[in-house]
């Protein structure tokens, strides 16, 4: 049976299942994390953290592309 652990991050509750992986797969499997987001996980922490938190770490390490600047009137407007 699974026991819920703490996510050092945020303190809420949660069940890693990385452990358990061979009866289901955890949720944190499908979040994909940038090199910069899994280096600094690494060095902040020394065991999971839960979903939530996982994505709002690699929100931190998204870039945003700068907005299009808007396309110059047709010649002769």
């Amino acid at each position: 049976m699974d026991t819920p652990d703490r996510c050092p991050r945020c303190g809420g509750g949660f069940v890693c299942e990385a452990a358990t992986a061979l009866q289901s797969p955890c949720a944190c499997f499908a979040v994909r994390l940038s090199d910069g987001a899994r280096a600094a996980l690494r060095e902040r922490y020394t065991t999971c953290v839960c979903v939530p938190c996982l994505r709002a770490v690699q929100a931190e390490f998204e870039v945003t592309p700068p907005p299009l600047a808007p396309s110059p009137p047709p010649p002769g407007r």
